[in-house]
């Protein structure tokens, strides 16, 4: 099998993003931009269009540092814009900027042969008790989730078999990422108190 799925990323009204392994030494990005919902309320995403491309190591190593930028909570309110020539006249931009709601956001927009698909990653709001009062707090989650999945190839774990809830390197990910969202929650409280200390 050459190709290998590993996690697909929704974004309602942007698209979604599937991340799988190609011939075990590539990352694959493919975009599939959002149409509309249906009368349930549930997204409807295109069967005929979408825009890919691969990532090696070097360029997932790009993008695994301009991800952690932002899951570091000391950077995380610095914009960020940046493009990164990719094959066959492709080109990913990478943002992270305010949205319509002053929230910032990370965003991949995926350009290739004059054709643009965006994707924007979720993000999720949680109340936090600090200093005895209530703050609503913002965790990037599938920000996270991505770069998970850029950590996991670049440490060289690209090369197993097909992933499911009883492979022992999917739930080790798993593992990993919560422990690293439990790591931004902790340093978001210390940063909290360390600031109302001073």
């Amino acid at each position: 099998m050459e190709n290998i799925q590993i996690q697909t990323l929704y974004a309602p009204g942007y698209s979604y993003l599937a991340m799988s392994y190609f011939r075990t030494n590539l990352l694959t990005l493919n975009f599939v931009p959002w149409l509309s919902q249906d009368n349930t309320g549930r997204s409807e995403y295109s069967k005929d269009i979408h825009l890919s491309t691969t990532l090696n190591r070097d360029k997932a190593a790009f993008f695994y540092m301009q991800a952690s930028r932002i899951l570091d909570s000391q950077n995380s309110d610095e914009p960020i814009e940046v493009v990164l020539p990719c094959n066959n006249g492709t080109s990913l931009i990478f943002e992270y900027k305010p949205d319509q709601n002053n929230q910032m956001s990370a965003y991949l927009t995926i350009n290739k042969n004059n054709e643009t698909i965006r994707f924007r990653f979720k993000t999720t709001e949680y109340e936090e008790t600090v200093n005895g009062q209530t703050v609503t707090k913002v965790m990037q989650t599938d920000l996270s989730i991505f770069t998970l999945i850029l950590g996991c190839y670049l440490l060289g774990k690209a090369i197993i078999r097909h992933i499911d809830r009883n492979d022992e390197a999917y739930n080790q990910a798993l593992l990993l990422m919560q422990e690293q969202m439990e790591q931004e929650r902790q340093q978001e409280v210390f940063a909290a108190g360390g600031n109302n200390q001073s």
